[in-house]
């Protein structure tokens, strides 16, 4: 069982993290805790179809190889909670406000500052591998025109980060939140899941099936699901692209 970040592959271009993950998975077993940095991607990853566009050698992208075996692949969503809180805590280094928008996205404010993709890989009744995708906005100064909410630290701070600290800082913090799913504290893991989620406990407005309706998010089901009391008190379970946020 390896530390997250105690072997990093420092790589100066490639498809993608998450698909070199995969490609080296099939040559044979790949220790927990590895990271795969790039310096740029050509076909970074983002959501379903989406791409993530980064400037080269100026951001963090990389991904986390984890072997869950004792995570149920039920409760896979669990990993993206870790991922999430443990970006958070690192950027809470130099921010605040830090905040999640369901189900992947990293903002500070109203701009989106980085982005998680996990992806699993299940054999049976095992859990047994998992990629765990990361982008962050660190030192770019500009962004594409279609990109109107793209936002970096650099932006932020008006000072730049050495690219190789910021990413010991955040493996470091990765760590922690991992090792707090491996002892079981969940309801920690839980609690604090819920202070960084956007909207939680608070009346929205969101886009389903084409209608904007009000809501109170109430937190995210082990499946992942987005949980929303709606305007009538009734509770319902929305899976990703069934409910938009409306800000």
């Amino acid at each position: 069982m390896g530390k997250i970040g105690q072997l990093i592959m420092d790589l100066e271009e490639v498809d993608s993290t998450n698909l070199y993950a995969e490609r080296l998975l099939q040559q044979g077993p790949v220790e927990e805790g590895v990271v795969i940095l790039a310096a740029y991607q050509t076909e970074g990853k983002g959501q379903g179809a989406n791409r993530w566009e980064s400037e080269p050698g100026r951001n963090l992208t990389f991904t986390v190889v984890l072997h869950p075996l004792f995570l149920p692949p039920a409760r896979q969503f669990l990993i993206n909670k870790v991922i999430a809180l443990g970006v958070v805590d690192f950027l809470s280094n130099f921010v605040e406000g830090v905040m999640v928008k369901w189900p992947n996205d990293i903002l500070i404010g109203s701009k989106k500052i980085g982005g998680i993709l996990i992806q699993h890989m299940i054999k049976g009744e095992r859990l047994e591998t998992t990629f765990a995708g990361i982008g962050l906005n660190i030192n770019q100064t500009s962004f594409d025109h279609r990109l109107s909410n793209a936002a970096s630290l650099i932006q932020i701070l008006h000072q730049e980060l050495v690219i190789k600290e910021a990413l010991n800082l955040i493996c470091n913090a990765l760590e922690i939140r991992y090792s707090q799913l491996r002892n079981n504290q969940l309801a920690q893991l839980e609690s604090d899941f819920c202070y960084i989620l956007l909207g939680m406990q608070e009346e929205r407005t969101f886009s389903v099936a084409g209608q904007t309706i009000p809501g109170t998010i109430l937190g995210v089901d082990e499946f992942g699901r987005l949980i929303i009391q709606l305007f009538n008190k009734q509770v319902k379970a929305f899976n990703h692209r069934e409910i938009e946020y409306l800000f």
